[in-house]
């Protein structure tokens, strides 16, 4: 009789530990909203067929929400010698879907093309296209001559984030030098740049 007592305490110790390892490894069901961004291959698949009509500089990256659709802009910002010094245009509204769209979703692939020209007024301006599959934005800024030397930062893998806080996307970068060096989105590396037009995804609160 003492020892059955014995097994059926050993039984509820052993029940409460499992519950409670359980619930210590249950994932945190909160955390739900993210963002996905997968760098394209311009070279690659349907959107080979455009790069006879993009600019030297140019890229393209999608972006993929879960959950709620984030409120968000895709920021223009020109860099010199390591800071941000200007901005220089802005898409807002970015994951915004017209309504009845067949092809509505949670995805949109942004690509962006970079190129200088010379107007009429024997001036050299940058040219910035950028398509967010709902639309087609560009933008002409001045640009300095002297900067021969361009390259462009990419994210070369798969890149998930919440929309809490600023996420660079793409930039080209120049230097007066004709040198370039190869650098990525961490600060040490944006301190080091010459001359930058970066693209950066900010959420509204």
């Amino acid at each position: 009789m003492r020892l059955r007592h014995y097994i059926i305490i050993f039984l509820f110790v052993l029940t409460g530990c499992s519950a409670d390892s359980a619930e210590a490894i249950k994932p945190d069901q909160s955390i739900t909203d993210s963002i996905t961004l997968t760098p394209v291959d311009l070279t690659q698949g349907e959107t080979a067929k455009l790069r006879p009509f993009l600019g030297t500089m140019s890229g393209a990256f999608k972006l993929r929400y879960e959950e709620e659709k984030p409120s968000a802009s895709l920021d223009m910002d020109i860099w010199e010698n390591g800071v941000k010094v200007d901005s220089a245009g802005s898409i807002g509204d970015l994951f915004f879907s017209p309504e009845g769209q067949v092809n509505n979703s949670n995805e949109i692939e942004v690509i962006i093309s970079i190129d200088t020209v010379r107007t009429e007024e024997d001036k050299e301006v940058c040219i910035v296209k950028i398509s967010t599959g709902s639309g087609l934005a560009t933008f002409t800024l001045p640009w300095n001559s002297e900067l021969k030397g361009r390259g462009l930062i990419q994210n070369t893998e798969t890149l998930t984030f919440t929309p809490d806080h600023p996420v660079h996307t793409f930039a080209m970068h120049a230097t007066s030098s004709n040198q370039v060096f190869a650098g990525g989105f961490s600060e040490e590396s944006l301190s080091k740049i010459e001359w930058a037009l970066v693209f950066t995804l900010r959420f509204d609160e």
